[in-house]
């Protein structure tokens, strides 16, 4: 038995945990709920040596694809036997670290990160790694060695392959692979923003007549990415937008509408737009031929694949063997993900098409000694926009 494993089953045994809160995060659109600065439980069990307590630090509630994350995870954790402390993170980075602190400090088996800032999580990490917290990471890196785990899509291949899109899409409507693009951006100090920024740039390099009208860095919001975008139309001619996420894409959209140059593909002035990210507005533009494609992850999956390999480290006693080591491949037979929850409240089983798989066990670039579960994407168009694999044709759309 490990000093961490040992130290937290004293800490049960002696009381000194906080009681959980039970409470559901199902439909949540935002705030913290009654776990405090913690965030919202749920699970099943009685927080006992047998049942495992999971900190889960989520980006924002207020946005559909974070709420995508968090109720998948609350989900499958409902069903298998943990409690699960979801912590908002409102869409702030110093926010964001609090919540992780604060988990860390209610007597948690594990922490799950969700960083909007890779270089500011990586403090909260260590402090866990100190108190033999282990620490998993999703979507974005914390930059810490301590990681156990990473799971995420490429972003650097989703931004090369919004960029191809984009330019693909202009060369269908004009003739040619010719036009100004807007690239939207979300956060630069998120390891993830800084890849899909680099990868959108390097698809587009590769067009000598296609070229940068403006480039645009939000806050990840809605509301900033439709104000900047609105301003930079009123500056420059553009053909074309790469989107970086679901917020940014219905910011952009708002934006077009806003300059009455919301026009449908096949129409006079349309304007093309490629994103990364789908959430049920972004599908609805599909379906309406505003959005070309999007490059969507498997949101619904990050969650529930982070909690197994949780369960089985914890399990193990620790043991770093029963994690996927760099180099491996593992496909879709290598584990089942249920939950009668999940099935009720959608009315459809969202985990039913693996299409996570096959992942690819990676080194986490910048990051030592941190594998990196490599998950495949989903390209959408209107041809699969309706599939029941896509969060978005399940979660509420808050974005």
């Amino acid at each position: 038995m490990t000093d961490g494993v040992r130290r937290r089953q004293l800490l049960k045994g002696a009381g000194a945990a906080a009681t959980l809160v039970t409470t559901g995060l199902a439909g949540c659109t935002g705030g913290s709920g009654d776990g405090g600065d913690g965030g919202t439980t749920t699970g099943s069990g009685d927080g006992g040596s047998d049942t495992y307590n999971i900190g889960f630090q989520v980006g924002g509630l207020g946005n559909s694809w974070f709420t995508a994350l968090a109720t998948a995870a609350e989900w499958y954790a409902e069903d298998n036997g943990m409690n699960i402390n979801i912590g908002d993170g409102e869409l702030n980075p110093t926010r964001q670290v609090t919540v992780a602190r604060n988990l860390i400090n209610s007597d948690i088996d594990a922490l799950v990160v969700n960083p909007f800032d890779s270089e500011a999580m990586a403090d909260p990490v260590e402090e866990a790694a100190s108190q033999g917290i282990p620490t998993f990471s999703v979507d974005s890196v914390a930059t810490s060695p301590e990681l156990k785990q990473y799971t995420a899509f490429g972003n650097y291949s989703a931004g090369k392959r919004a960029g191809e899109n984009a330019v693909r899409q202009l060369e269908e409507q004009n003739g040619a692979k010719e036009g100004k693009v807007i690239e939207v951006m979300i956060e630069q100090s998120a390891k993830l923003g800084v890849a899909r920024h680099e990868g959108t740039v390097a698809a587009i390099d590769q067009y000598p007549d296609v070229e940068f009208a403006d480039q645009i860095v939000t806050n990840n919001t809605r509301e900033e990415a439709s104000t900047k975008v609105f301003n930079s139309l009123q500056r420059n001619d553009a053909d074309a937008f790469v989107c970086h996420a679901v917020t940014v894409g219905n910011g952009t959209l708002n934006a077009l509408d806003r300059a009455d140059m919301k026009v449908p593909k096949g129409e006079d002035g349309h304007k093309v737009i490629s994103q990364i990210d789908a959430g049920p507005s972004t599908l609805e533009a599909i379906n309406n031929g505003y959005v070309g494609v999007a490059i969507d992850q498997p949101v619904h999956f990050y969650g529930p694949i982070t909690l197994h390999y949780i369960k089985k480290y914890l399990d193990a006693g620790e043991d770093d063997s029963v994690l996927p080591g760099v180099g491996e491949t593992v496909g879709e037979d290598a584990f089942t993900l249920e939950s009668e929850t999940a099935q009720s409240e959608t009315g459809q089983d969202i985990w039913s098409e693996n299409v996570w798989a096959p992942a690819d066990v990676e080194a986490t670039e910048a990051v030592e000694d941190v594998p990196w579960f490599h998950t495949s994407s989903v390209r959408v168009t209107q041809e699969n926009v309706d599939a029941p694999y896509l969060w978005g044709n399940w979660i509420k759309d808050v974005a």
